[in-house]
């Protein structure tokens, strides 16, 4: 399915992310400067983000988003209703 090149960058991506939810509490820049290097990576090699990484950054400012952190979820009608807290930026996606 992805050749060698994407299948280092998706491990890559995914080990960005966890580097990024440990370093959260004590230097926020730091991760947020993980979801930005994250990005680039994948959009360098074409590379898509599974649905728990979609929702672990803000698209907007590329913080790392924690939960009732700097970050609410709500359900309304149907939809998940992600709002980042430093930024004001609201996503919605549809859940069955």
């Amino acid at each position: 399915m992805y050749d060698s090149n994407k299948r280092k960058a998706l491990e890559h991506i995914t080990e960005l992310f966890a580097e990024a939810d440990a370093v959260f509490d004590e230097h926020p820049e730091l991760s947020k400067r993980y979801v930005v290097i994250a990005r680039k990576t994948a959009m360098k090699y074409k590379v898509r983000f599974d649905k728990s990484q979609k929702l672990s950054f803000c698209k907007r400012c590329n913080s790392f988003l924690k939960k009732g952190v700097n970050s609410t979820i709500r359900i309304h009608n149907g939809r998940l209703i992600l709002t980042c807290k430093e930024c004001g930026f609201v996503r919605r996606f549809v859940f069955k």
